[in-house]
């Protein structure tokens, strides 16, 4: 392979401006009592998802930590690695 090849390491996502990365968990998978697996749709508008970490022109009090709601049709799935790039504005609540 050439440059391109196979990376080592994990690549971590840094947010710029305000934007914050939120580890939300989405759906998954579901298995019937007769065994069949099939995955759960995501049918509501806001989600809860755990701050990751912050960009540095942050204005709203927002901590890495914070469980924060935000609305997933402002968002339409610009996720990476289980984690979701949500601008501040976009966040509806914060709990500590």
């Amino acid at each position: 392979m050439g440059k391109l090849g196979k990376k080592t390491m994990k690549q971590k996502l840094k947010p710029i401006g305000k934007w914050v990365l939120v580890a939300t968990k989405l759906g998954g998978q579901k298995t019937t009592e007769a065994g069949i697996i099939y995955t759960e749709k995501v049918t509501c508008k806001m989600v809860w998802g755990d701050v990751v970490d912050i960009g540095p022109d942050l204005t709203e009090d927002i901590k890495i930590g914070d469980k924060v709601m935000w609305d997933l049709t402002k968002n339409l799935g610009r996720g990476y690695d289980g984690k979701d790039l949500v601008h501040q504005d976009w966040i509806a609540m914060v709990e500590r």
